[in-house]
């Protein structure tokens, strides 16, 4: 025992004592760190996981908005061009005054310049005058150039392709 008390005294003995205990300490504290640290790789790979799979499912619902308005715009560029090729309602109104002032002329045809510009004119009232009101509503429905066409000179005028159809000619 006098070994072991003489051993304990000694300096190296306790730096010896101290070094191991530093080096349990070290050891401890690296292998919480690392576990610690192997806990945040695992939360970090299932949070990259996750907004990898988010990402995924906003490029196919982009991808899928993205054709929906392909298709859309296709639509509206279709839409475009045939109402390009429609007359637009300053053109039929026109239209509808100069087929009335026709219609009026048929009945007036000595002096051709004065009666036609009248007749224009006449023509125009009327429209201006049936601008609101029951009157335009029926128009709307039933197309300028029908009602036109039951008037004086609705005979001097050629037959629409789809009358000369349903006569079987």
């Amino acid at each position: 025992m006098d070994i072991l008390l003489t051993a304990i005294a000694h300096p190296f003995t306790w730096g010896l004592l101290a070094g191991l205990v530093f080096a349990a300490w070290a050891f401890f504290s690296g292998w919480s760190a690392k576990r610690a640290l192997r806990r945040e790789v695992r939360r970090l790979e299932e949070h990259c996981r996750t907004a990898a799979e988010l990402n995924a499912k906003g490029t196919q619902s982009l991808q899928a908005e993205a054709a929906q308005l392909r298709d859309a715009n296709r639509n509206l560029e279709i839409t475009v061009a045939e109402l390009k090729n429609k007359p637009d309602r300053a053109e039929l109104q026109k239209l509808y005054v100069l087929d009335r002032a026709a219609a009026l002329m048929a009945g007036r045809a000595p002096g051709f310049a004065p009666a036609w510009q009248a007749a224009l004119q006449e023509a125009q009232a009327e429209l201006d005058k049936t601008s609101t009101g029951l009157l335009p509503w029926i128009r709307r429905i039933v197309h300028p150039s029908i009602a036109a066409t039951s008037g004086p000179a609705a005979a001097s005028l050629p037959p629409a392709d789809g009358d000369a159809a349903s006569r079987g000619d």
